[in-house]
């Protein structure tokens, strides 16, 4: 017998005719700096996080091994 679909699983999927104004709602997939956000950085357990998305079976996103923000000065 089949498992039930995950209904978050199916939000991560594109559709096969989604038009551009669809794709350009989504979230995007990396950190990407911005003017507003412009320094990236790795999150100090970056090895664990690697280690967690490289053993389980990749159905979603992975965590991010960085994030964006504003630089500190």
């Amino acid at each position: 017998m089949n498992a039930p679909k995950n209904p978050d699983h199916r939000k991560s999927m594109r559709s096969p005719v989604a038009t551009p104004q669809e794709v350009a709602n989504e979230p995007t997939a990396f950190p990407a700096t911005t003017v507003e956000l412009p320094s990236e950085s790795l999150f100090p357990d970056w090895r664990r996080r690697l280690m967690r998305n490289l053993s389980r079976r990749s159905d979603s996103r992975w965590e991010p091994l960085t994030w964006i923000h504003v630089p500190k000065d």
